[in-house]
């Protein structure tokens, strides 16, 4: 693994807010938009049990619908 994240404003940590990673939370934002889509395999099972638990979730596709509608 590598360090690309070293010097970016952004916090990978983060899915909500200012700093928040626009990889990690469109990620989750994807998988929940997507989610009728996506196969029930071995391979996402765990990913998908993860978003299951994630308490902010609709909070996160809002905000990356938003960003994604922002004039650049």
């Amino acid at each position: 693994m590598s360090d690309y994240c070293g010097g970016c404003r952004y916090d990978p940590r983060k899915r909500l807010g200012d700093k928040a990673c626009p990889f990690t939370a469109g990620y989750w934002a994807f998988l929940s938009t997507n989610r009728p889509r996506i196969p029930a395999n071995a391979r996402m099972a765990r990913t998908m049990k993860q978003m299951e638990r994630l308490n902010d979730l609709d909070a996160v596709v809002d905000q990356e619908k938003r960003r994604g509608s922002d004039p650049p």
